[in-house]
């Protein structure tokens, strides 16, 4: 009998026919594609690993590594999201989740392996000092350390500010308009069907380089103005993302294509249309991302309320936080000069402090899924 599988390693293992354990597989018994599956070789030092690793009917299992757990016979590699695997699998992610309803599929992607991790810190490093260091130290340092005039020091602000998120933009518009439809969102094969992030990022461009353009404009630059790009990146964000959300908390169905959602379908919560496109697109993972995302969400009580809490986690702190940033920026008993540093400095360290909050929150969310998934619940 030939039974399809997904490579993989992080893998689900079976370890009672209602709800498997996540185990791990070893790179030498992979299971292939259309490949008649034979018994596992297991190694005895692989064996008695497994088995000291099981857990006791009264002790709750603990968050084990992947290289810690059980080897198993069904399992998916993040591997399989390849963009040659992609061609050549004779199976989608979510066939594969129906045939087998019973495994909490894992994501086909990680930040644990190659320089992926070390990508996302260069380029969020990049970002911030893009975004708020240059700003600020342009401004202060060469206002007050050169006496250089405010429509000198903005344009050479405006010239720099942005250069790694508007080149990241364009890398991911390119890959949304090849020929392959490796990126696309799932359910369209059109190039010119762009994802939410996408239409997102063409607002928040558009109101910060409308910011910009007013407030250097003239010979004595509009300081107040010019606070407001940074609240007005939150007004976006936030705004979308709490619009969505709100969307999908009514039960309201899309009024357009969002993402991989149709138009017509039930809109899912924010957050998850910021991390479908993210990884698809710009972390590379495509549609077998999407697809292990659909699957995931579908399955999971825990992981849907996960990202309907991080949601909200993220978009009313977000609109809070624009909204007395916008008051400091147009009053005049604050000072322009003062505005300036708080308008621009505020925004990314809440954003760093709520993303150390995040992660955090999302691994005890998603160790406990893994629990309550194995018990049953």
């Amino acid at each position: 009998m030939c039974k399809v599988n997904i490579q993989a390693s992080g893998s689900l293992g079976a370890a009672n026919p209602s709800r498997p354990s996540q185990s791990r597989q070893l790179s030498a018994d992979r299971v292939r594609f259309d490949v008649p599956l034979e018994p596992v070789q297991r190694h005895t030092t692989d064996t008695t690993f497994a088995e000291t690793s099981r857990r006791s009917s009264d002790a709750p299992r603990r968050n084990l590594s992947y290289a810690q757990r059980p080897v198993a016979d069904i399992y998916y590699h993040s591997r399989a999201a390849t963009q040659k695997k992609y061609r050549r699998r004779a199976t989608t992610i979510l066939e594969y989740c129906d045939e087998n309803p019973d495994l909490l599929l894992q994501l086909p992607f990680t930040w644990h392996h190659g320089w992926k991790r070390w990508k996302l810190f260069i380029f969020a490093l990049l970002v911030f000092v893009d975004a708020s260091v240059i700003p600020i130290t342009l401004y202060y340092g060469m206002r007050y350390g050169g006496e250089v005039e405010g429509c000198i020091i903005f344009a050479i602000v405006t010239t720099i500010w942005g250069g790694p998120p508007y080149l990241e933009f364009a890398i991911r518009t390119l890959r949304l308009m090849k020929v392959d439809r490796f990126y696309r969102p799932l359910g369209t094969d059109c190039r010119w069907c762009f994802d939410m992030l996408t239409w997102v990022s063409v607002l928040t461009i558009t109101v910060v380089t409308a910011l910009f353009t007013v407030g250097s404009a003239p010979h004595n630059v509009w300081l107040r103005v010019l606070c407001m790009p940074a609240p007005a990146i939150l007004y976006c964000l936030g705004g979308v993302l709490f619009l969505i959300t709100l969307y999908s908390y009514m039960g309201w169905v899309a009024p357009f294509r969002i993402s991989s959602t149709a138009k017509g379908e039930k809109v899912l919560p924010g957050v998850y249309y910021f991390i479908e496109d993210i990884v698809a697109v710009n972390a590379g993972g495509g549609r077998p991302y999407r697809e292990a995302l659909v699957a995931r969400y579908k399955a999971s009580p825990r992981f849907r309320q996960m990202i309907y809490m991080q949601s909200w986690f993220w978009s009313i702190p977000a609109l809070n936080l624009a909204i007395p940033l916008t008051i400091i920026s147009v009053i005049p008993q604050v000072p322009a000069t003062v505005a300036y540093g708080v308008a621009w400095k505020v925004p990314f360290l809440w954003a760093t402090i709520w993303g150390i909050i995040t992660i955090q929150w999302c691994k005890r969310d998603i160790a406990r899924e893994r629990r309550e998934w194995e018990a049953g619940i």
